[in-house]
């Protein structure tokens, strides 16, 4: 590809895991690295459930942009439609320099499905971070009755 074709910026890294590590020495390490998650519940069909303990990692490279940029992450549910977006403003210094945005998932699974976290650079969508849903119906148990005890005289 010549060089002059390249422009930027370059997605490194996109995921969600469950540990992001910023070491001392600036060193990035994403422990558990996730595409789906189970949720379970007791009704036939989904319940909202709240997902804890997963966060977002986009690592991106600067190419030729030396300045701050706007980056949008949009969740979009299996149905489709758009949730509330995030959107930050980050740091581009230039050739292999770049931000690197880890923040929590705050979403509310409404259904089961593939869910997408769609990445924007301005106006131009980076990538897309998957991230299916699970229903599981959990049975409730059924303990067996006592038999019955004969009356006390």
């Amino acid at each position: 590809m010549p060089n002059d074709s390249v422009s930027g910026p370059f997605v490194s890294v996109a995921c969600i895991c469950q540990v992001p590590l910023r070491e001392a020495n600036g060193q990035l390490s994403i422990i558990r690295v996730m595409d789906r998650i189970q949720v379970f519940g007791v009704t036939p069909a989904m319940q909202p459930q709240s997902l804890q303990h997963l966060v977002l990692v986009v690592v991106l490279r600067s190419g030729t942009l030396g300045e701050n940029q706007k980056i949008r992450i949009v969740p979009v549910r299996p149905d489709g439609t758009s949730l509330p977006e995030t959107e930050v403003s980050v740091l581009f210094e230039g050739n292999d320099r770049g931000p690197a945005l880890i923040m929590p998932v705050a979403l509310v699974a409404t259904e089961a499905g593939l869910y997408w976290f769609d990445v924007y650079w301005e106006t131009q969508l980076l990538t897309r971070i998957p991230l299916r849903v699970q229903y599981q119906r959990m049975q409730t148990p059924q303990f067996p009755q006592p038999p019955p005890q004969p009356p006390r005289l």
